[in-house]
């Protein structure tokens, strides 16, 4: 997930046309988070070799996080756990990079006024 990563000041040129292109819309790309406290249930659809793909010390992953600002708890995490990225014409970039980037026009003025970032997420839960 780390080639081809635009970050922070870079993220303005291809987020605008991101959403050009998608008519104000982005393509997230998929956000799994292993937990080393609980098993997989092997529902998520990922390949039987990536369960375990961050190491058995790491745990198994049975989370896919939607929408996410938000790192990931996780003791030993890698730098992006947790977050969603983006993905445009080969190139992908953190949602956190473009919410700071275009505030109210993603996500509305009323939530940029109150929060100053996008305070929410969604899961999906597999466990045993």
């Amino acid at each position: 997930m780390t080639a081809n990563i635009v970050k922070g000041d870079n993220v303005a040129k291809i987020l605008d046309r991101a959403l050009d292109a998608g008519q104000g819309l982005l393509r997230l790309t998929p956000t799994w988070v292993p937990r080393s406290f609980l098993h997989p249930g092997k529902r998520i659809k990922l390949h039987p070799d990536d369960y375990y793909s961050y190491g058995a010390d790491r745990g198994g992953i049975d989370e896919r996080w939607f929408a996410s600002t938000t790192d990931a708890a996780n003791e030993g995490r890698v730098w992006h756990e947790g977050q969603s990225f983006c993905s445009f014409e080969g190139q992908t970039f953190l949602l956190k990079d473009a919410v700071s980037e275009a505030g109210s026009r993603l996500i509305g003025q009323t939530m940029w006024d109150k929060y100053n970032r996008w305070p929410v997420y969604s899961k999906f839960f597999d466990n045993m």
